[in-house]
């Protein structure tokens, strides 16, 4: 079984405090589900200086797992390459195709693939000879790949079984070998950090060297890394937080990167609740400043792994997390309507730009896989207190047949969002000035399961 991790286990480490906080001081009321108080501290004694790209790229890149295409779109233009990988020479074989990550200038980009009975998982570098989005076409080489693993390792996932009609174990989670996730960029520095969700470890790579970092590389911290979806960092590269990506993982785990080494120092772990009532099953974060971050959980319901102390798994929420004081604050709660001003499917994603918060709604993990997906609009100005402003739905807002909002990637201007689908075959690009669909990738431009969508200019 699963260790739960608990905020009893955190890791103090002196500190002087330096922020810039922009969601004002927050305190929770009784309206607010709140997480139990701890000691918590982290060092931030580092000033880091601002930098601006003039050679910023309008581009994502994203994979597909069925055809095991990589995909480049141009968000400005609305156009779209499609690249057979085999094509590329010294490209390993026949491979399953997980994450992207694009560099900002455009000129080089990274995928990571499955592990399978014949091949390893791969960390694969790629560079960006020439682009024609006239011609639909894009000339790329080969320039390195790495092996993660030996062929043939099979996923390190805690053994889980269904104990109700609301929650269920589908395969999709449980039933593969290793996969790499979650690529996130160590900003100021060039270390790139990936998980190896079915397992205990996160990879460390140089982007100069396109190597693992020597005597850092793998990270594995009990308690911390098991099933870790990413790690994401505040601009500033100060704070990185990782996701519990599994059932019954109910904490945010907090680290301080070492920006010279690329080591990660725990700073401790932030709880979705209590011991009694918290949420669990987090896919990602999204930073609103230095200190205030946002998460989203998925899970609804007990499983097996579940503890006998929890008295309730709170169904899918958002919940505003504090990283200088160690707490979480239950910010959006649930819905059983799909017109309700709550998360009414799995949260998967989430981002705040505008103003506005948008929720990435799937349904992968309960009985009914793949029968909707939602992108949910809500009011930001206030963080413990947004407002429901409305839900995009399939076959209005959304195109129809649309299911399982999976990702959302905003542009760096923040003016568009695209939100991926890889059941359904579509990616959204989404205005959000007006939060309508203003182009919609899908199964007639060639797509079918797309994944993996990384913008040029972000960090995850």
């Amino acid at each position: 079984m699963m260790l739960v991790k608990k905020l009893s286990r955190l890791v103090p480490v002196a500190a002087t405090c330096l922020l810039v906080l922009s969601v004002g001081s927050l305190s929770a009321d009784d309206d607010h589900d709140q997480g139990d108080a701890h000691d918590y501290s982290y060092d931030s004694a580092y000033q880091y200086p601002n930098v601006y790209n003039d050679y910023l790229q309008p581009l994502v890149t994203a994979i597909d797992y069925h055809t095991r295409m990589i995909y480049l779109f141009n968000y400005e233009d609305e156009k779209l390459i499609i690249i057979d990988p085999q094509s590329i020479d010294g490209w390993p074989g026949d491979i399953p195709l997980q994450h992207t990550v694009m560099m900002p200038m455009g000129n080089k980009f990274y995928v990571t693939t499955d592990n399978t009975e014949e091949y390893p998982s791969y960390i694969i570098s790629l560079q960006v000879n020439d682009i024609d989005w006239d011609a639909g076409s894009a000339s790329l080489s080969m320039e390195s790949w790495l092996e993660a693993d030996s062929p043939g390792t099979p996923a390190e996932l805690p053994y889980v079984e269904p104990v109700n009609d609301a929650q269920n174990i589908p395969n999709w989670i449980v039933g593969r070998g290793t996969q790499i996730h979650g690529p996130t960029l160590l900003p100021y520095t060039d270390f790139l950090y990936m998980a190896e969700w079915t397992a205990d470890r996160v990879r460390v790579m140089n982007l100069k060297t396109n190597e693992f970092v020597e005597d850092v590389d793998p990270i594995v911290i009990p308690e911390y890394t098991e099933q870790t979806h990413g790690i994401t960092f505040n601009k500033s590269g100060t704070i990185g937080l990782g996701t519990g990506y599994f059932f019954d993982n109910s904490v945010i785990d907090v680290y301080q990167p070492n920006r010279e080494t690329g080591e990660l120092n725990t700073i401790g772990q932030i709880k979705l609740g209590n011991e009694q009532r918290h949420a669990a099953f987090t896919h990602y974060v999204y930073w609103l400043d230095e200190r205030f971050a946002i998460t989203a959980s998925m899970q609804f319901d007990k499983t097996s792994l579940t503890s006998s102390s929890t008295e309730e798994i709170i169904p899918p929420s958002v919940w505003l997390l504090d990283t200088m004081l160690g707490t979480a604050t239950k910010i959006i709660d649930s819905t059983n309507d799909v017109n309700g001003s709550g998360v009414f499917l799995s949260a998967s994603d989430l981002a705040v730009v505008n103003g506005k918060l948008y929720i990435a709604e799937e349904d992968t993990i309960d009985y009914g896989f793949g029968e909707g997906g939602y992108i949910s609009v809500f009011e930001f100005t206030d963080p413990l207190n947004p407002r429901f402003i409305k839900r995009l739905k399939p076959g209005n807002e959304l195109p129809a047949g649309y299911a399982v909002a999976h990702t959302i990637s905003p542009t760096p201007d923040n003016r568009h969002l695209l939100v991926s689908s890889w059941v359904s075959g579509y990616v959204l690009k989404i205005d959000t000035l007006t939060d309508t669909v203003v182009k919609a990738w899908g199964p007639d431009d060639g797509l079918v399961q797309p994944h993996g969508l990384y913008a040029a200019g972000s960090n995850r």
